[in-house]
């Protein structure tokens, strides 16, 4: 059987603001809201008030309640930021690329990707949203290096493996990764590419972000590259602009002819177009 409401009787002391001061039977005086009054209500009227406790409607707010934290672990707190694969593309003498696949941050925002060289902090990697590779140089030459990369994200802090790298030695040619523009002696450029192979060094027709030297006899571009961009065939290529504009040296096949020979990585400064 249900209870029936509690009812207390109460005279209207005053009218202000939206308030009613109600007094009791006993003294008692209380705040009301004066739009809750019966209509007509003023000083002096009396009202009964009765309160009862909702259960049903508490049961239901509960129930809201505990949906709203399933939705809310189901949405934020289940799948979480991965932590960043961090791994090494490429090392030269003096530099190292590292690389990784593009960040996964779930349901988090980014506040900061940085990467971090022997367990300090080194710098914050630009664009990282959609930035996966970074070239770090200035390295010393035959030193062992840590590379990680630390993901700080508002779910939290997500540290990358521990990369551990040795920079090559003079005498370690492998590093080596040119981009090929317009060599005009087929045969030295045969040449070029056979001695490579043998130092299993790399090359390409593109500069790519591990690429350290572009070779080319002359600046200008081959007459098919020529034709397929809209050029003069006497302008400078396209890859051997992006060269000087990344501060890659331009030199001879011959540079790579001597490394060959010699075993080890040579001094370029003989080599450039401009040396004679």
């Amino acid at each position: 059987m249900e209870k029936v409401p509690e009812s207390f009787t109460f005279t209207v002391g005053k009218l202000d603001a939206g308030m009613a001061i109600l007094l009791g039977e006993r003294a008692h005086l209380i705040e009301f809201p004066s739009v809750l009054l019966p209509p007509g209500a003023t000083t002096g009227s009396i009202v009964s008030i009765a309160v009862h406790q909702n259960h049903e409607e508490e049961k239901r707010r509960e129930e809201d309640f505990w949906l709203l934290q399933e939705d809310i672990l189901k949405e934020f707190g289940v799948v979480k930021p991965s932590n960043p694969d961090l791994q090494l593309r490429h090392v030269t003498q003096t530099s190292v690329t590292l690389e990784w696949p593009s960040i996964q941050l779930s349901t988090a925002k980014l506040r900061s990707l940085d990467i971090y060289r022997n367990g300090e902090r080194l710098a914050s990697i630009p664009s990282p949203l959609t930035n996966t590779s970074t070239k770090l140089s200035g390295l010393q030459t035959d030193e062992e290096y840590t590379f990680q990369l630390i993901l700080r994200t508002t779910a939290g802090t997500f540290p990358s493996n521990i990369i551990r790298v040795r920079t090559h030695t003079m005498t370690n040619t492998s590093g080596i990764s040119v981009c090929f523009g317009n060599v005009q002696d087929s045969v030295l450029l045969e040449n070029t590419k056979m001695a490579l192979r043998e130092m299993k060094a790399k090359w390409s027709d593109k500069i790519q972000i591990d690429t350290t030297h572009f070779i080319c006899t002359t600046p200008a571009v081959t007459t098919n590259g020529a034709q397929a961009t809209g050029n003069s065939a006497g302008a400078p290529g396209v890859e051997y602009q992006r060269a000087l504009q990344l501060s890659i040296p331009v030199l001879y096949p011959d540079w790579v002819i001597a490394c060959y020979t010699e075993k080890r990585s040579v001094f370029a400064i003989y080599y450039y177009p401009s040396t004679n």
